[in-house]
């Protein structure tokens, strides 16, 4: 036990958040804070030690104990979209695995937690060896609980049995295959450059990309696999509209309209959850429609969607922004002054494309947050995360 210093540090033009752990007067350790990685402090420069802050990291491997199916993505959607089952992989207690492929060949070996920083984000990693070769590497992510997924394309996955999946992840794997095909039937698909006829007024052009699908009773079964109600109806519409086969091929018109899109990064909340029907909310907006709201129901053992509706609903994650007056120290508008502030003045000084006023992060500090963090008055600077840390110290009384 003992006290933490904060100091500033400027590398290169940028400026860095230093942190010291000391005990008495000996320095224990000391690393460097960046926005790009605000999970992890590193000691020095070659990345030998760290300090990980605890809710990244809390995974263990007992969440992971079970069966999963290994499956792979089937044409060209990706695995959630439409797989194909090619084996069970068994995780046991130990850290054991067992893979067992769909002709019978079975191969053991050792699950390893690790973890990988991707776009700022600290992501659990399970490497999986026979041996001393590591056979494959699956990352996990809290807001999709039940998958596991293996390289960076999203076209092999583990994923836990059906009936122990949470209803968090069946919502988001049908948004996210709502939000393929609403995007695939608003564009033009890949086709001749020469019309081949015309029905009703209207140009048909032969597809000449079959990797999504061969044929339109193809698409109708994935569509049905999905969806049910307006939402089925709806694609089964639009793919009527859309495309014409004959004699086995497939012609498309170049018709094009606007698309829906699930913001699904943060995850998404349930409500009104029955046997067998339940509602999701997704927390993050898509920056056109707003947040996306959809209804599911139970139909012959599979969750679909049946309907959804857009706008500005209020789900448990939301941030409050409050900006009446000018509090000084609170950049993030939490209506609280403490490290958190400091954090995010770093932030948007040493990244401010992510974290400044017009950053992409859905955290980034408003234009309320840069008039609170403008402590003296003289524009944004370090010397504003300084006074806010010394205040939290008691260096000084006041921020005015």
């Amino acid at each position: 036990s003992g006290k933490v210093e904060f100091s500033f540090d400027t590398i290169g033009g940028t400026p860095f958040q230093c942190i010291s752990l000391y005990e008495g007067q000996e320095r224990m350790f000391g690393g460097y804070y960046h926005s790009d990685d605000p999970d992890v402090i590193y000691h020095g420069n070659n990345h030998i030690s760290r300090i990980v802050r605890m809710s990244s990291s809390e995974v263990k491997m007992a969440d992971f104990v079970g069966s999963w199916k290994y499956q792979e993505a089937n044409g060209g959607y990706p695995v959630d979209v439409s797989a194909s089952e090619t084996g069970t992989v068994e995780i046991n207690a130990d850290g054991t695995y067992k893979l067992t492929d769909t002709d019978g060949v079975t191969e053991t070996g050792k699950v390893y937690l690790g973890d990988e920083t991707i776009g700022g984000t600290l992501i659990t990693v399970l490497r999986f060896y026979n041996g001393s070769d590591l056979k494959y590497s699956a990352s996990y992510q809290p807001v999709r609980p039940d998958e596991l997924y293996i390289g960076n394309g999203g076209r092999i996955r583990l994923v836990r049995e059906a009936d122990k999946k949470s209803l968090n992840t069946h919502a988001i794997e049908k948004m996210h295959a709502y939000s393929l095909f609403d995007g695939m039937l608003s564009g033009t698909m890949a086709h001749s450059s020469e019309a081949a006829f015309s029905s009703d007024g209207v140009d048909y052009y032969r597809v000449t990309d079959y990797t999504k699908f061969k044929s339109l009773e193809e698409l109708k079964t994935i569509i049905g696999k999905k969806f049910t109600g307006e939402v089925k109806d709806f694609f089964l519409r639009e793919c009527d509209a859309r495309f014409i086969e004959k004699d086995g091929i497939l012609y498309t018109n170049e018709g094009a309209r606007g698309s829906v899109w699930f913001n699904t990064e943060e995850g998404v909340v349930i409500s009104d959850e029955t046997a067998d029907r339940f509602t999701a909310t997704t927390v993050a907006a898509n920056h056109v429609q707003g947040k996306c709201r959809a209804e599911f129901v139970l139909e012959n053992g599979s969750w679909k969607m049946s309907s959804f509706t857009t706008g500005d609903f209020k789900t448990e994650n939301t941030k409050t922004v409050k900006a009446a007056t000018i509090v000084k120290g609170d950049a993030n508008c939490d209506g609280n002054i403490d490290m958190s502030d400091t954090v995010l003045i770093m932030q948007a000084l040493s990244n401010p494309n992510k974290y400044g006023t017009e950053g992409t992060d859905t955290m980034h500090m408003t234009s309320a947050g840069m008039k609170n963090a403008d402590i003296d008055g003289n524009g944004l600077t370090v010397n504003d995360a300084l006074r806010i840390q010394q205040y939290l110290l008691g260096e000084i009384k006041s921020l005015d």
